[in-house]
């Protein structure tokens, strides 16, 4: 009898996938930050990430099983790859001064696109969709533990949400929030799958992230509709691109020292305090005599000085890397999910939470999110 290994739902791989999950959940420090790349819990997490990007590579390379769709979307990532690298190695040409952390940044994005893009070649929809189950109750689970409070006083937290202060509320998690939309996106799209398109959407509103609970529930809508299937034409490409730029700039422009006070008076509630006073860490930064050596410098300089970022991505990428930088990023990462207007739709608010707060440099979240918009750009009804 032949044993096709695409014929059982768990196998070697997805196991290692499993705990990487596993792992993940349990080392939740931000590598960015303090205990750094080299730290036991980042040896670990990305010692078996390691291990499961070689174990695909190794199958992707023996069977040959190539999908031309996925491998277009993700071609088009190499374009942003060579034009953010210029900027970057320019930028630290000019000011004579190299950091690791540059390249700590390029792998921090690139891994998730090799991961899921291998994954995506080698599995089967059935394998992917069971993966994201138990995957899904698994980041539950671990989400649980880390908040470390019992039953009752989640319920009370859910009852009493304020999200004009978001981080009053014992349920808030950076480590989980943006995990928790890759899964309520997935399961948000397909009709099957109701505990856990229910399961997801919870566990986004319970991290208790404003912008990535209002795109989980945006998401869950609009897997409803039929026109969730409709292809994104050029012109609309271009269109969400240029909005999301000025937006971008806007949001910049408002929050520079100089301009916050005044703007939100004209607004009518205060800027500083909607980002949760990481518009103060723009300030501290104003007042030194930082220039950009590239990508990742921002987060290099300020956690010297201080042991913060930014937490604003795109704010990040225009002190960095410049306009052309931001308008490149947002560009492509638009285009790559342009084949499924759901999948667009996601990655527009993916970029919308980039302008206010971080996350891109969130290598095991964008591993979750990758797989799940490739999966819906692949298979648009389920197999």
């Amino acid at each position: 009898m032949n044993l096709n290994r695409k014929n059982f739902l768990i196998n070697f791989q997805s196991l290692f996938f499993f705990i990487l999950i596993i792992i993940y959940g349990i080392t939740t420090k931000n590598v960015m930050g303090g205990s750094g790349i080299f730290s036991i819990d980042s040896i670990l997490k990305y010692g078996i990430l390691f291990i499961c990007i070689s174990v695909e590579g190794y199958m992707f390379l023996k069977t040959g099983n190539q999908k031309r769709e996925i491998s277009e979307n993700y071609n088009n990532f190499k374009y942003y790859f060579i034009i953010i690298t210029f900027l970057s190695f320019f930028s630290s040409f000019q000011q004579l001064h190299f950091s690791f952390r540059t390249v700590q940044s390029f792998i921090f994005i690139f891994i998730p696109m090799l991961y899921s893009y291998l994954i995506l070649n080698n599995w089967t929809f059935r394998q992917i969709n069971f993966s994201m189950k138990i995957a899904l109750f698994l980041s539950v689970i671990e989400y649980l533990f880390s908040i470390k409070i019992g039953f009752s006083q989640i319920i009370s937290s859910l009852v009493s949400i304020n999200y004009n202060n978001t981080n009053s509320s014992p349920l808030e998690s950076s480590t989980f929030a943006l995990l928790s939309l890759g899964f309520v996106a997935y399961f948000g799209y397909y009709k099957k799958n109701y505990l856990c398109k229910i399961v997801s959407l919870l566990f986004v509103i319970m991290t208790f992230k404003r912008v990535i609970t209002l795109g989980g529930c945006i998401l869950v809508i609009l897997g409803i509709l039929k026109i969730k299937n409709l292809r994104v034409n050029r012109f609309f490409l271009i269109v969400s691109t240029i909005t999301l730029v000025s937006f971008s700039f806007i949001y910049y422009y408002s929050i520079q020292p100089q301009n916050i006070l005044e703007i939100s008076e004209k607004i009518g509630f205060s800027i500083r305090d909607f980002s949760t006073n990481r518009t103060d860490r723009l300030a501290w930064l104003s007042m030194t005599d930082f220039k950009s050596y590239g990508l990742g410098s921002t987060t290099d300089f300020m956690y010297k000085l201080w042991g913060v970022d930014l937490e604003m991505d795109i704010v990040q990428l225009i002190l960095e890397v410049g306009a052309f930088g931001v308008i490149v990023f947002i560009y492509f990462y638009l285009r790559f999910s342009k084949s499924n207007l759901y999948a667009f739709s996601f990655m527009a608010l993916l970029l919308l939470n980039s302008i206010l707060s971080s996350g891109m440099m969130s290598t095991f979240s964008w591993i979750i999110i990758l797989i799940a918009m490739s999966t819906i750009m692949e298979y648009k009804e389920g197999m």
